[in-house]
């Protein structure tokens, strides 16, 4: 795992050096705790990813204009076209357009092209600057960008709610948090987890929110698992991107009638 985060972010390795020399003896689960502790530890949530935006910790747009970027998951096209394709099959499917509430929205590269198969479309996320900047960049879509926090805050209802690639950044009691509400409020959940390649991986290994997601850990997000124990009506695997020795899956659920 530590060579596959030096794979992907060769830019981390005098940091990694140092951590790995302080966590000698621990596991790995407290190797990655203890690195996210390093980075945010004492911050908020809000706090957290704000700083990971300020930092770039995600990457950089290569437009000076965009100042947040939302990392790769949000713009290689190996990864967006293929779930795009999917969510408009989905969308085209229903009887009427939908209103969606979209949970971790980010810099909207993905919601944007989605927009048009939507009804009332509200763009949620927790770093407000993004939000605010969201607002200004796509005020031509007429979509509803509120700072929102998805563990604490009301969430607002509608037909559908995405929640791509953002639970896999949550420690499990903030996942927790949301879902009460996410199943009262929407009748299709449609979640992207970044998941381990191999089958027989252990679940929802808990992990302190923040920038890296289970797979370092050999884990990811179920949310049919323990602590979580979805019982969704119905469970269709959308899709799922090979991405290296990982994947990325798109599972919709349908919470009620």
């Amino acid at each position: 795992m530590i060579n596959h985060l030096l794979q992907t972010h060769p830019e981390l390795a005098p940091v990694i050096e140092q951590l790995a020399a302080s966590a000698q003896g621990k596991t790995k689960e407290q190797f990655y705790g203890y690195y996210e502790w390093v980075h945010y530890g004492g911050l908020s949530t809000q706090e957290a990813f704000t700083k990971i935006y300020d930092e770039n910790h995600w990457g950089k747009s290569d437009d000076p204009a965009q100042p947040f970027y939302s990392g790769l998951g949000s713009h290689a096209p190996t990864v967006v076209d293929t779930y795009i394709e999917t969510i408009q099959a989905f969308l085209s499917s229903l009887e009427k357009k939908p209103t969606v509430v979209d949970l971790g929205c980010g810099d909207f590269y993905v919601g944007a092209q989605l927009r048009d198969l939507c009804d009332d479309y509200i763009a949620c996320d927790i770093v407000e600057p993004l939000i605010e900047f969201n607002k200004e960049k796509f005020k031509s879509l007429n979509v509803d960008f509120r700072a929102l926090d998805l563990s604490n805050d009301e969430l607002p209802a509608a037909d559908v709610v995405f929640v791509r690639q953002v639970f896999q950044h949550l420690s499990n009691k903030e996942i927790l948090a949301s879902l009460d509400q996410i199943c009262s409020k929407y009748k299709y959940l449609i979640l992207t987890e970044h998941l381990p390649g191999q089958e027989g991986f252990t679940p929802n290994q808990d992990k302190p929110s923040g920038r890296y997601n289970r797979v370092a850990l050999d884990s990811g997000v179920i949310l049919t698992e323990p602590p979580f124990n979805l019982k969704p009506l119905q469970e269709k695997v959308l899709s799922e991107i090979e991405d290296g020795n990982t994947i990325i899956r798109t599972t919709l659920y349908q919470l009620s009638e």
